[in-house]
């Protein structure tokens, strides 16, 4: 049998285990959220607060919401109750709502241009009222705005007393946008020359980013539910010197360009007149294996005049000669490759003489300007017993 002191030690034991779990399995606490009044100029950055601060409750794992749509605009009047309820007004709104806390407060214009104030109160059966403030922009009137949430963020962990942040209030004087930045990385964005962001507690790092301007960055200490502010004086960053644009020298360009295009044609025509040198050469070969081989055209254009032996015995000889009509062959590929060759050559000559005018008439010179760099110029030559290639160095 077990002694009594056994039997103790076993309830001990399971009650040890049984109470953590009662614990667990114990329903969330409901709370109200009562839609938040505001004034004519905040209605919708009241509204929207009031969805984040639901949201918020929602997203607490020991929180239960209440849906309802009571606000306080009609609890007030509904039970008599002064503009500004009192601690006797807050019981019976408890009655009414048949919670023992709620969430209540207003959101109204601040003193400061474009922004609001809002001032939520935490309502607990039988214990004293929190109360909890901050200023925004009043440009957030959406719930699902990251600005919004951090504000609403803020008020729940005040309230509740899981606050681990401050508020810093940044001014800046000498400009209406920037950004802010916080030990390093970005955080907001000015909005009408101020920005108001939650930071952790402790000491961090401030500056602004402001196209065109200068700032020296900040230390700030941040204290759990405290609001600091600091304030930047903004000065006009100095700009690199601005170098004198180089005079231009429009007749020496367009003068190298063509010198330039001057030597591509020349090469090409020196090619062509080298063909036209095979060409010619093949053909006088065959003109000579003939006798009493008449004119140059002749040749070609009447093969009757003298030749017919040549044309009966050598037929393949005179169409590599002449072509299938006489108008082909290695006679026809050389005035081919002549006519080329002159054209390149002529126009290459042309183009290097208006080349060469337009460098040398141009007379815009740049001070300090090194010298030009020397210049190697091909020029072909051509006549009727041959062609030839001349060089031209200039510097």
């Amino acid at each position: 049998m077990l002694s009594w002191t056994k039997v103790w030690l076993l309830f001990a034991v399971v009650g040890c285990l049984l109470v953590p779990s009662m614990a667990l399995a114990q329903k969330p606490v409901t709370v109200h959220v009562i839609a938040l009044d505001s004034d004519d100029a905040s209605e919708d950055q009241a509204d929207a607060l009031t969805a984040a601060l639901r949201q918020r409750v929602r997203n607490t794992p020991s929180l239960q919401l209440a849906e309802s749509n009571q606000s306080l605009a009609t609890l007030l009047p509904a039970l008599k109750c002064p503009t500004r309820p009192d601690s006797a007004c807050l019981q019976r709104i408890g009655d009414q709502l048949r919670t023992d806390r709620f969430f209540w407060g207003n959101v109204v214009k601040a003193s400061v241009p474009h922004q609001v104030v809002a001032e939520v109160h935490l309502w607990t059966r039988g214990k004293p009222e929190q109360v909890a403030k901050e200023s925004y922009s009043d440009n957030l009137k959406d719930q699902n705005d990251d600005a919004l949430k951090r504000v609403a963020v803020q008020l729940f962990d005040h309230l509740t007393g899981q606050a681990t942040q401050g508020t810093i209030v940044v001014h800046a004087n000498g400009s209406q946008v920037g950004t802010v930045i916080v030990d390093g990385k970005p955080v907001a964005q000015l909005d009408h020359g101020q920005a108001t962001l939650p930071l952790g507690s402790g000491t961090h790092t401030v500056d602004l980013q402001v196209s065109g301007m200068t700032t020296s960055p900040q230390d700030v200490s941040i204290v759990v539910n405290v609001q600091s502010e600091i304030t930047f004086e903004l000065k006009a960053s100095a700009l690199p010197p601005v170098e004198p644009s180089k005079p231009g020298h429009p007749r020496k360009t367009v003068g190298f360009i063509m010198l330039g295009v001057a030597g591509a044609s020349a090469i090409v025509g020196a090619v062509f007149g080298g063909l036209f040198a095979v060409n010619a050469s093949t053909f006088n070969g065959f003109r000579a294996d003939v006798p009493n081989t008449p004119a140059n055209s002749q040749f070609c254009t009447n093969p009757m005049n003298g030749i017919q032996g040549f044309i009966s015995s050598s037929n393949t000889s005179w169409r590599q000669a002449c072509g299938d009509n006489g108008m082909g062959g290695a006679r026809g590929d050389a005035l081919t490759d002549s006519i080329i060759a002159w054209t390149l050559g002529g126009a290459a000559v042309g183009l290097a003489v208006i080349g060469a005018i337009l460098v040398a008439t141009d007379h815009s010179k740049e001070e300090g300007a090194p010298p030009p760099a020397a210049r190697l110029q091909i020029l072909p030559s051509f006549g009727p017993n041959g062609g030839g290639l001349s060089a031209l160095l200039t510097f």
